[in-house]
């Protein structure tokens, strides 16, 4: 069962991924959290999470005080999926008297970013493992000249993955968890 780990909603229980979509395993989902808490980027951070499926690691970050998050996901039945998570959220941090931005999106990634404004803090791209690599380094490149000054991107792919070049991002940290590798960028 995907859950919310830790912060204002933590506990909560989200519904179950749809067939379109591969959740981000709790143990991946808490060391990656434990390792971007340590960083100070969650705090206040506008967030962006491509490829949202159930919306596990944008709600993630809304639980540890993001202020804002953008949930992005293409899947027609994965998207009804997460509406379902984001209004049990929102009706959660509501009780809570815990005012934040959630909205959820059914449309392309790329089209997506050719129509928002710069900014983001935290951008998570976690496609499905047969995404192409030269798609994500195109992906990869658009986000860049999104995030702010101090932003940065945490990509998941399968560990048998190539190692990704994208000409204005710095890779900074890479950990792999037995089929999942996951890759932090930051602008160098």
């Amino acid at each position: 069962m995907t859950r919310i780990i830790a912060g204002a909603i933590g506990s909560l229980q989200l519904k179950p991924a749809a067939k379109a979509t591969r959740p981000t395993s709790d143990r991946v989902k808490e060391s990656l959290f434990a390792k971007l808490d340590a960083m100070g980027v969650i705090e206040g951070a506008k967030v962006l999470d491509l490829f949202a499926g159930t919306g596990a690691l944008g709600l993630e970050s809304a639980s540890r005080g993001a202020l804002s998050v953008d949930l992005i996901e293409r899947d027609r039945n994965a998207f009804e999926l997460l509406q379902h998570n984001v209004k049990s959220s929102l009706s959660s941090f509501e009780k809570q008297a815990i005012s934040i931005k959630i909205q959820a999106q059914n449309q392309d990634a790329q089209r997506f970013l050719k129509s928002v404004a710069a900014g983001f803090d935290l951008v998570f791209i976690d496609p499905p493992y047969e995404f192409p690599n030269s798609e994500l380094e195109d992906l990869l490149q658009i986000v860049a000249g999104l995030l702010s000054a101090d932003g940065l991107i945490v990509v998941e792919r399968s560990s048998r993955s190539e190692q990704l070049e994208v000409e204005n991002l710095e890779l900074q940290n890479t950990k792999s968890y037995g089929d999942t590798a996951v890759w932090i960028y930051v602008k160098p």
